[in-house]
């Protein structure tokens, strides 16, 4: 069962970590490790053959020189290697009478701070702020009406554009964690600040699981976390 806990939310991240993942300090273990090696290469380590999910193509649909201000068709066909597909209404939009919109909202948010950087403060992801505006462009119609662009979908799309400050909001990753929507930014931020014996200790533990996988290398941390802790939820025993 995922962890239940009523702690702290930036706390909830580390103790699932450690209860699940069996990381007692902020080294990875091997099973952490084996997850993300799996999903990233498409090779089952234990019983062998081909791992056939297509999930890890997600950042790779790129083209040189891609402005990082515009959501393009790439970053919507991106979306569909997780799983989820833009409604059309909402992708025409998106890419037409919206986008100018969106372009002026992305140009307000910074796209070289990474959420875990000490610059990055809570208040990047308050109501007021840029990135609740471009998630309430890409949640409702131009009438303000949903148009079943869901948390899952709206926060893949935003996490294309800005991978290293969007925590992706998949459904199984909540559940394990025992997190809401409405809170996840806030858990994400907490848990990336995290210090504990003056360690970052969510940090450090992505940090040195992505360097323990040579093909995750480029991903951001919150999409290293992401992973393991999805494949955990989905393949646990």
């Amino acid at each position: 069962m995922p962890h239940q806990s009523q702690q702290d939310p930036g706390s909830k991240v580390w103790s699932y970590l450690q209860s699940e993942l069996g990381t007692s300090s902020a080294t990875p273990s091997d099973l952490a490790v084996g997850y993300l090696w799996t999903y990233l290469t498409g090779v089952e380590p234990v019983v062998g053959g081909d791992w056939p999910a297509i999930g890890r193509r997600f950042e790779h649909l790129v083209t040189p020189g891609t402005d990082l201000h515009v959501i393009s068709a790439e970053d919507l066909l991106s979306v569909s290697f997780l799983s989820v597909s833009v409604p059309p209404r909402a992708a025409w939009a998106i890419l037409t009478t919206r986008s100018a919109a969106i372009t002026a909202t992305l140009e307000q948010i910074p796209e070289d701070v990474s959420i875990e950087h000490p610059n990055c403060t809570l208040a990047m992801f308050e109501t007021d702020s840029p990135l609740q505006d471009l998630w309430d462009l890409l949640r409702r119609d131009e009438n303000g009406k949903l148009w079943d662009m869901g948390a899952t979908k709206v926060s893949k799309v935003m996490a294309r554009k800005r991978p290293h400050l969007v925590p992706i909001q998949d459904r199984v990753v909540v559940a394990e964690l025992d997190a809401t929507d409405a809170g996840y930014w806030d858990m994400w931020w907490k848990a990336m600040h995290l210090r504990e014996n003056c360690k970052s200790v969510v940090t450090d533990f992505a940090h040195e699981l992505r360097e323990r996988v040579p093909e995750a290398g480029k991903l951001s941390l919150l999409r290293t976390l992401d992973i393991v802790i999805w494949m955990h939820g989905t393949h646990r025993g």
